[in-house]
Parts: structure tokens; C-alpha cells; sequence
């Protein structure tokens, strides 16, 4: 296994840890729902990262998804677009207090779905 193929594997691992930490923290029952968010967009966002990585592209140091999708030029990333923009906001926003609104069970539980979609389709393309 070359140097290149092991940093996908760490950031799918890394990417894996997160969403097993969201879906856990949603079967406790317990109302974490932003940090639920947090973890899913941490998800997706290494999924990505490890895409761009396997594609020995290089990408900037950011949390923004909808620019990672608009610098990896996939066309079935940019599907979920509007869903990348929504996953962006829990990256930084929910992680503060100040004027943001919480996100509740629903948001939490369609974070996850996405999340997962993109993660799968990330393993997909890079051929795991």
C-alpha cells in the first residue's frame, strides 16, 4: 500500500468515526441534535477530503462543502449540493452560542442520511 493510499484510508477512518459518533449520539436518546450536525458534516467533509486525495487533487483548509464540491468538479457530488450548504452551517455556527438556531431531531436524523449518502458515494468513487 503506497503512502497516498493509506492517507484515503485515514481520512475514511477518520470520516467513519465521526458519523459512528453522530448515529450513537442520536440512539442515546439524549438531545445532543447540534452536535449530532457537527459530526455529520465532519463526516462528509472527510469523506470528500479523501476523494479529492485518492484524485491527487489538492484542496484548500476548509469546512465550506459546497466549495470542496465546486472544486472537485463531480458532477454526482454536486447533486447534493444544496445539501453540502446545509451540512456547512454545522461546522462552525452550531458549535457557538450566539443567534443560531438550533437544529432539532428531524435535522438531525436528515443529517445522518445525507451524510451516509455522501460518505457511500465517496467509498464508491475511490473504487472501496
Amino acid at each position: 500500500m503506497t503512502a497516498t493510499e493509506e492517507f484515503i484510508l485515514d481520512w475514511l477512518k477518520k470520516a467513519d468515526h465521526d458519523l459512528q459518533v453522530a448515529q450513537l449520539l442520536l440512539a442515546s436518546g439524549e438531545e445532543l441534535y447540534d452536535s449530532i450536525c457537527f459530526h455529520t458534516q465532519q463526516n462528509a467533509e472527510k469523506a470528500i477530503k479523501a476523494l479529492f486525495t485518492a484524485r491527487n487533487i489538492e484542496f484548500p483548509k476548509t469546512h465550506n462543502l459546497l466549495l470542496l464540491s465546486n472544486l472537485l468538479h463531480d458532477a454526482d457530488i454536486s447533486k447534493f449540493n444544496e445539501d453540502l450548504e446545509c451540512l456547512t452551517k454545522y461546522a462552525i455556527e452550531s458549535r457557538y452560542p450566539g443567534e443560531y438556531v438550533e437544529p432539532g431531531r428531524n435535522e438531525a436524523e436528515e443529517s445522518i442520511r445525507v451524510a451516509v449518502e455522501i460518505y457511500n458515494l465517496c467509498r464508491i468513487k475511490i473504487g472501496l
